[in-house]
């Protein structure tokens, strides 16, 4: 399995810099103990606060100094499906300009994107068009296989960790390891009835507390599931990726969904499993709060 890791310095808009350098170094050190490679994938405008750009640039250059690898996420994570292609192409740009210095000081260069929301263009001609774009700068597209929604039980753990709400921190870490494990025999079961065996995974997940907490019991599942930890780039010697991804659309669907399209089979989309019914209640009723709209 590869790790990647979304959102660098961190997921959501206004996180400060305290928060963003301690979820970095916990999620560092347990990669670091554990001995596993990780990509993260890098939002430079995240990077832009008055005062604060040395320190979080920092932040990416220790990513690399832990001997992990650093790809392009864009400048300020908006999705293809609704943004201009020109747009969205300078987004790349712009989003390449501190993370390719801190790599050529390595003697090394990004060669990773990762679409925001994995969105890969809602018409067929802006996918192409866009995978060019791609293919003459130099990149390769990151795909995922598994994810598990994380964010959603992100925004509820953050409010109980800030309420000192033991109870509730508790709960959602226990729902939130639950849901990992029904999505592994989710996604593995998929793979196998596509390609007849299990296959190498890439796990997609993002820098948030809740992950900063719980990495390390989430390595140690995976391990007694039976998974070894590799590159992006040596997941991707798997067979299975060389199956091309057809799917054309405004959602960013596993690609364990796209192959589907490729091999003429149902996409199974629908019966994804979702998170448990007050998970999503909670998170609705929080994103509800904080856009002014409940």
């Amino acid at each position: 399995m590869a790790i990647t890791i979304d959102d660098l310095p961190g997921a959501g808009e206004g996180v400060e810099l305290a928060r963003l350098r301690a979820m970095n170094a916990t999620m560092l050190a347990v990669l670091e103990r554990e001995q596993v490679p990780a990509i993260g994938f890098v939002n430079e405008g995240k990077l832009q606060r008055d005062g604060e750009r040395d320190a979080r640039a920092g932040i990416l250059a220790d990513w690399l100094d832990a001997g992990m690898d650093l790809g392009n996420h864009t400048f300020r994570h908006k999705g293809l499906t609704l943004t201009p292609l020109g747009e969205y192409q300078d987004d790349v740009l712009r989003g390449e300009v501190v993370t390719r210095a801190l790599l050529g000081g390595r003697g090394r260069r990004p060669a990773w994107f990762r679409h925001p929301y994995t969105q890969t263009g809602p018409t067929p001609e802006i996918k192409s068009a866009f995978e060019l774009f791609l293919a003459v700068h130099d990149y390769r597209t990151a795909p995922f296989t598994v994810e598990d929604a994380d964010y959603m039980f992100d925004a509820l753990y953050e409010v109980a960790r800030d309420r000192r709400d033991a109870a509730a921190v508790a709960r959602v870490r226990a729902a939130y390891a639950a849901h990992q494990a029904r999505m592994l025999d989710w996604f593995e079961d998929l793979a196998r009835g596509m390609f007849g065996r299990d296959i190498a995974q890439v796990l997609l997940i993002h820098v948030n507390l809740l992950n900063a907490d719980t990495l390390a019991d989430r390595l140690a599942a995976l391990r007694a599931r039976g998974y070894r930890f590799v590159t992006l780039d040596e997941a991707l010697f798997d067979g299975a990726y060389a199956t091309p991804d057809l799917y054309v659309g405004p959602n960013g669907p596993s690609w364990l969904h796209r192959w589907s399209v490729a091999k003429g089979t149902p996409m199974r989309l629908r019966d994804e499993p979702d998170p448990p019914a007050w998970v999503r209640e909670a998170f609705q009723s929080l994103q509800g709060r904080l856009d002014g709209t409940s």
